[in-house]
């Protein structure tokens, strides 16, 4: 378990109840709401709450990304971990834990929670409730994620005091002039932490865009503006927000407004991950991913909407560059083994319900040793490179040319139709080798190619159609010339 160092306010162990102490009722507070799921949103949890620790059993006062419950105060894990140390704690895994490891928020019968972190919401030295943030996977929390949590747990604590302060104002300005200097004291305060909410909405490192009840956009904070490039303006008609603001698919498609996040909190209530991108001219497409939802006041009336958006750009650009490395072959670039064995099953399939065959060519280099003996594998890779563009350029459109290891390719041919046909595109590649493979610092080399053909129908698969154009392949390497071979079923 990992603590903060002190962060204020909240500091040392949680004091002890006063026996007159009592939480204001703060379930449908929008701004307590909000910053649940901006606690959520800057730790990167799928859930947290906000819950109350001043009495046996703990209320849900705002959550997010789960169905909260009351619960007993007494050995639950939020209190235990609380005990065990002041400010910010945290778990990266609480099924490492012997005491956690057996709850039934842990083991399955509640939830099956990974990593947690917790920091008590202290109003005037008393722990009057705690925020939680967690996951169904393990996490390894961070000093600034711990930082990031006892910040949003100032502006609970802050909400709080100004939720107590407000009340007392209300009973004291029936009072007598003094409870109504007391008011203007306290609007002040009430002042100075609203200025505060709003500083902490600008160093957020997410986005947050507010809209009223008529779907106007009218928040944006650092993060947003500094995205889209303007500030929001509650003047934008609802029509226009995508293009006054940017708004495209992930591929750089014009979004129609009732595709964009925020106009679907409106018509759905809630929305989770939704991604679109940023279009700005002159900057490079920016992926984000937003989730929202309506805020209501006590009587059910909507006042307007929420919504969050991270950048995850440089998370897609990753997945997409691991997506094609294990796909791809890195020195061709070509398809490799996987890609081609999933592009075979879809083309045996294709050619079963045209009732038309195709061919699968096994395509092996003649002489391409020898350019590694002699020149070394620097040549032989750029021989490689060149041998896969002109066996590109030899196949047809909608072919597919796949590198499967060493010098050996495979190239589909979906419906072919006949033998003649696929023997055609065996010659068009053969030819592409009669002149020299030339490098980069002007050798060439004489490599040559073996073409095995196999034409493939209903009783084929994957396996067998690359076994028998292998096969081909070999006897065409024995006697020197392509050859073709015939299906074993008619097709």
């Amino acid at each position: 378990m990992t603590s903060t160092a002190e962060p204020a306010p909240v500091l040392g162990r949680p004091a002890a109840l006063a026996p007159d102490t009592e939480l204001p009722v703060m379930d449908a507070d929008p701004a307590l709401d909000g910053l649940v799921r901006v606690a959520a949103a800057v730790i990167g949890m799928r859930c947290a709450s906000v819950i109350t620790m001043d009495t046996a059993i703990m209320r849900v006062m705002a959550v997010h990304g789960f169905r909260g419950a009351s619960w007993p105060r007494e050995g639950s894990i939020v209190a235990t971990v609380l005990d065990g140390g002041t400010g910010v704690q945290t778990c990266d895994d609480l099924s490492l834990v012997p005491g956690f490891a057996g709850s039934p928020w842990v083991d399955g019968r509640r939830g099956r929670m990974r990593a947690f972190g917790t920091v008590p919401v202290v109003v005037d030295d008393v722990a009057l409730a705690a925020i939680c943030v967690f996951d169904d996977q393990p996490h390894a929390f961070t000093d600034e994620e711990r930082s990031r949590l006892a910040d949003v747990a100032v502006a609970v604590a802050s909400l709080v005091r100004a939720a107590q302060q407000a009340r007392q104002l209300a009973d004291l300005a029936a009072a007598s002039q003094l409870a109504r200097a007391e008011t203007a004291r306290a609007h002040q305060e009430l002042a100075r932490s609203a200025a505060f909410t709003r500083s902490l909405l600008e160093v957020l490192p997410v986005g947050v865009v507010g809209g009223d009840a008529e779907g106007r956009v009218t928040l944006f904070n650092a993060a947003a503006r500094a995205w889209h490039g303007l500030d929001a303006d509650p003047t934008v008609a609802v029509e226009d927000i995508p293009s006054t603001f940017g708004l495209t698919d992930v591929d750089g498609t014009p979004l129609a407004y009732d595709d964009v996040p925020f106009s679907r909190v409106y018509s759905e209530g809630r929305v989770d991950g939704a991604e679109m991108a940023i279009a700005l001219p002159g900057r490079p497409l920016r992926r984000v991913s937003g989730s929202g939802v309506q805020v209501h006041d006590d009587d059910g009336t909507m006042l307007g909407i929420v919504v969050t958006i991270s950048d995850v750009t440089e998370q897609r650009a990753l997945e997409a560059a691991l997506r094609e490395a294990a796909l791809h072959d890195p020195l061709t670039g070509l398809p490799n083994r996987n890609l081609l064995l999933d592009r075979l099953d879809q083309s045996l399939a294709a050619a079963e319900r045209a009732q038309r065959p195709m061919a699968v060519l096994y395509c092996d280099l003649d002489g391409f040793k020898p350019v590694n003996d002699t020149a070394g594998h620097a040549a032989g890779d750029e021989v490689l490179v060149e041998a896969a563009r002109r066996l590109a350029a030899a196949v047809r459109p909608g072919d597919t040319v796949a590198r499967i290891g060493g010098d050996e390719f495979v190239v589909l041919c979906p419906e072919v139709g006949s033998e003649q046909a696929a023997q055609v595109i065996a010659d068009r590649i053969t030819a592409a080798f009669d002149r020299p493979l030339r490098r980069s610092g002007g050798a060439e080399h004489a490599v040559g190619i073996s073409i095995g053909v196999a034409l493939c129908g209903p009783d084929d698969t994957a396996d067998s159609a690359l076994a028998s154009s292998d096969a081909a392949m070999y006897r065409v390497k024995a006697a020197r010339r392509p050859g073709v071979i015939r299906p074993r079923q008619p097709v």
